[in-house]
């Protein structure tokens, strides 16, 4: 399954659900952020040397490190 930590630069996605395992407080600050399930994501940049893949959601931009958008399950749009 893929992950927003997979999608490449220029990708929108589709957040299809979250990974077993994380935090309460880092699942509430997802859903604050609109990490939520069918939320549209696009990939703004994946940062060299495994640095943070940079996403927007809305008119909004976040950076996330790989132990977070690992554990969001995604799927291309078409």
């Amino acid at each position: 399954m893929l992950t927003l930590w997979d999608a490449p630069k220029g990708a929108s996605v589709t957040i299809t659900g979250l990974k077993q395992g994380l935090h309460q407080l880092v699942l509430n600050r997802l859903s604050e952020m609109g990490l939520d399930q069918g939320q549209t994501v696009l990939c703004l940049r994946r940062s060299p040397f495994n640095g943070p893949v940079v996403v927007a959601i809305a008119d909004c931009v976040y950076s996330l490190e790989q132990q977070i958008a690992s554990h969001i399950f995604i799927q291309p749009l078409s």
